[in-house]
């Protein structure tokens, strides 16, 4: 049975240590010499031929209890905690000495991002209703009420901030948020292409909007430097964009096709390239760009004098790119759904500086790998922010069934690309028509 991927990974923030998640399940890892030094589940030991064996640090039960997949995960500013969001709306608290799950809260809705405040007292949550709550990061698993507001010495009226508070809202699913570095003001995107700038916690004060993609926005990130004023965007709209936020002023737009040498998109096309995460090495200033469904990963050079970012190098990846994280120490770890005829045990790949390939620093995960699953889901999937005149979970069941019905070779199945190719230029022979036709049909067939 395959292994399932590792579908997040993330960097602590003042140790050499990344987070990789699996399914509902999560693996710490040291950066330095790739030992596992957590996990959730029993790792089985696979074709680890000379691996010393590990202490794993695993969970108390009721954190094993929880069987939804990890959707979104953060560190705290201090490194001292770590949380999880899954897609049972279950958000979990783990202390990151021990590696113990400290407590649990049930969100009101999914959460598709997740940020600590400066101090980590709170948690800011953007969930797919669009809403954005700020939580007490203790508070047990109950929504406590919030207190009656009081008036404060200069008259206005204060909310305690007690729970899980509302701050702002979208009125479409919100996917993304970032605080800035002196945690005043907290940036937000949504479904229907708009990025806003607010006041945290005063989320009602909004300070101006960041617009220009034409599709969702996935990802949004303040990039480093001094001036700490440029924010750094990804989309369904093949672009990534460079922001003076706080101007709502659009600085730069890099084209994600052009950069992969690929022809412009159809003008009406539904089905453009994602961006569908980045990272940020902040003592080189490189970007590391994962495109939904894509083996290439881009690396782009930020210049901040310039206020651009510009293409560096192309990494082929044995498979799907999954999540991309640079370490403290600026090596780039990389996950992957292989590729069918390649590797299947190679799940995570660790480039240098230079961007040489590191084997030894994934030995470990690759070896004793994740879990054995009887299929490999579809982890890399935005057709639900996507405004299909269709309802998108009809349209991708048809995809489904169609490509089924292809590897199937039925005698419905749709052409594939070099049969849609050639339709113009030759017949294609219906089934039985002689003896060359059956000759011609097969040939065909082979091809799809």
């Amino acid at each position: 049975m395959p292994l399932l991927p590792f579908s997040h990974i993330i960097h602590h923030p003042t140790k050499d240590i990344v987070v990789l998640s699996f399914g509902e399940h999560l693996q710490a890892v040291e950066t330095k010499n790739g030992v596992i030094v957590g996990s959730t589940v029993e790792l089985e030991e696979r074709d680890s031929t000379g691996l010393q064996a590990q202490p794993i640090a695993n969970t108390p039960d009721p954190a094993l209890e929880n069987k939804a997949r990890v959707q979104v995960l953060t560190f705290s500013p201090d490194g001292a905690f770590l949380a999880t969001a899954a897609d049972d709306k279950v958000m979990k608290i783990w202390d990151t000495e021990s590696w113990k799950c400290l407590g649990t809260r049930t969100l009101v809705r999914r959460s598709n991002a997740l940020e600590f405040s400066k101090d980590g007292s709170h948690v800011v949550t953007a969930d797919k209703f669009g809403d954005i709550y700020n939580m007490i990061r203790d508070i047990p698993d109950v929504v406590a009420p919030v207190k009656k507001a009081e008036a404060t010495e200069d008259g206005e009226e204060e909310e305690e901030n007690e729970g899980e508070q509302p701050i702002l809202g979208h009125v479409s699913m919100a996917t993304d948020l970032a605080l800035t570095k002196d945690n005043k003001y907290i940036i937000t995107s949504d479904r229907d292409e708009h990025i806003r700038i607010s006041q945290y916690p005063k989320g009602h004060n909004i300070e101006t909007y960041c617009l220009g993609h034409t599709s969702f926005v996935t990802k949004i990130k303040v990039l480093p430097g001094e001036s700490q004023k440029y924010l750094l965007s990804g989309a369904g709209d093949a672009t990534i964009r460079v922001w003076e936020f706080m101007k709502g002023l659009e600085v730069q737009t890099f084209n994600i096709r052009e950069a992969l040498g690929m022809p412009p998109a159809e003008t009406d096309t539904e089905d453009d390239l994602t961006v569908f995460s980045f990272s940020i090495c902040e003592a080189k200033n490189h970007i590391a760009v994962v495109i939904e469904k894509e083996s290439r990963l881009l690396i782009l050079q930020w210049n901040e004098a310039a206020a651009n970012v510009e293409l560096l190098k192309v990494i082929d990846l044995e498979g799907r790119t999954l999540a991309a994280e640079y370490d403290r120490s600026g090596h780039l770890w990389t996950s992957v759904v292989p590729e069918e005829g390649k590797n299947s045990n190679r799940l995570v790949s660790v480039y240098d500086n230079e961007y040489v390939m590191q084997e030894d620093l994934a030995k470990y995960v690759n070896s004793f790998g994740s879990k054995a699953v009887e299929s490999i889901p579809d982890m890399l999937n935005t057709e639900e922010l996507r405004k299909h005149t269709t309802d998108w979970r009809e349209l991708k069941k048809a995809r489904e069934e169609k490509e089924a019905a292809r590897l199937a070779g039925g005698a419905d199945a749709p052409l594939s690309k070099k049969q849609r190719k050639n339709k113009n230029s030759r017949k294609i022979p219906e089934p039985g028509a002689g003896s060359g036709a059956a000759a011609s049909s097969s040939s065909i067939a082979g091809d799809a």
